[in-house]
């Protein structure tokens, strides 16, 4: 991995320093520049959680990816920088149960005295690390967020709870524990997450990514824009008209497309 070229490709053109705003800055244009999206496990192409092929894809062939690709990547980039950062596991939050161990890829970074919760592979989360600090309400400059201690089967874990302002409340996006995990630890819920029928990301292409005035998305035939607290939701018409949209808005006449993946299935 080239690391100048990973760089490039999220748009930051500065020192990397192992400080708080480094980290920060590095977490908000990663997320603004490389999409959350399930395209490949759409279309059957087979996600191999190794980093020159993740670089390949994500980096040199300027896609994006699910938690696993992207917070993979990123916790190298974050090694290799210098940076004190550990893979931890996370359970999302289905309706009003929590799913399978391992289902979600988080980064814990230590400096300056803190733990520092880094995710730029969930989609539609934190711009910015969030403290480790149970009870503290903190803000990316858009939502709030609130780190909980929270029992779920027995077992201690953190909740990262985000403030929904419909029903006033905050709401967990998963639960997490700060252990430490490797990467093989995550082999069994890559593959379930690609070929279960359970699986949501088998079942819907998803591509999602921040903008300036707030989100652009597509799931499945929709093509969704949020601006400044309004949005809009466009049918797409077929998959020529997917693709168009994936080029102009998520990934430039760069998008590159595996010869394995086809044409876009219409769902």
């Amino acid at each position: 991995m080239h690391i100048s070229r990973y760089l490039e490709r999220i748009k930051y053109d500065g020192v990397v320093y192992n400080d708080l705003a480094t980290l920060e800055s590095l977490q908000y244009k990663h997320v603004f520049a490389i999409p959350f999206e399930t395209l490949d496990i759409y279309n059957h192409v087979p996600i191999i959680l190794q980093i020159e092929a993740l670089y390949k894809k994500v980096v040199l062939g300027n896609r994006g990816g699910y938690c696993y690709e992207l917070n993979v990547l990123f916790h190298h980039l974050l090694s290799v920088c210098g940076f004190k950062v550990s893979m931890i596991a996370g359970r999302l939050l289905h309706g009003h149960g929590y799913g399978r161990p391992f289902e979600h890829m988080a980064l814990i970074v230590e400096l300056e005295d803190q733990k520092w919760l880094v995710d730029v592979g969930y989609g539609d989360f934190s711009l910015k690390p969030l403290a480790i600090t149970p009870g503290a309400v903190q803000s990316d400059g858009r939502t709030t967020y609130q780190i909980i201690e929270k029992v779920v089967d027995g077992v201690e874990y953190l909740a990262v709870a985000k403030w929904k302002a419909r029903k006033k409340a905050f709401r967990d996006e998963y639960i997490f524990t700060l252990t430490p995990r490797v990467l093989q630890e995550f082999s069994a819920m890559n593959h379930f997450h690609q070929t279960s029928s359970e699986s949501h990301f088998a079942r819907s292409l998803i591509c999602s990514l921040p903008t300036p005035e707030g989100r652009i998305s597509i799931i499945n035939n929709r093509f969704m824009i949020s601006e400044n607290g309004d949005r809009q939701v466009k049918a797409i018409l077929n998959e020529a008209h997917r693709e168009e949209i994936l080029k102009q808005y998520f990934y430039g006449a760069g998008l590159t497309v595996p010869q394995e993946m086809g044409v876009l299935r219409d769902r």
